[in-house]
């Protein structure tokens, strides 16, 4: 059985220094999960796992702001209980 994927490209020129895509909001609102995501299995790649990282440490990393946690964390409560809108 032969399994096809498509793969959507984006060609990135980062040779202008005003061109940082990681500067781009809506560059990073597309891939806060990708990046997140990454982050997480890094650390556990890496064997760091039983470090804590910080709330503050991580969305640093991921460039979102200090509240993005408690919002996915909300949005995930919302989904899983749906009769509790806390």
């Amino acid at each position: 059985m032969r399994l096809l994927r498509t793969i959507k490209e984006q060609h990135i020129d980062m040779s202008e220094k005003g061109d940082d895509i990681t500067l781009n909001r809506e560059w990073c609102k597309e891939q806060v999960d990708r990046l997140s995501s990454w982050e997480i299995l890094r650390r556990y790649v890496m064997h760091e796992t039983s470090v804590q990282m910080t709330n503050a440490e991580l969305c640093d990393t991921i460039g979102v702001s200090s509240t993005y946690t408690i919002r996915l964390l909300k949005s995930v409560h919302k989904r899983l209980n749906p009769k509790n809108d806390n």
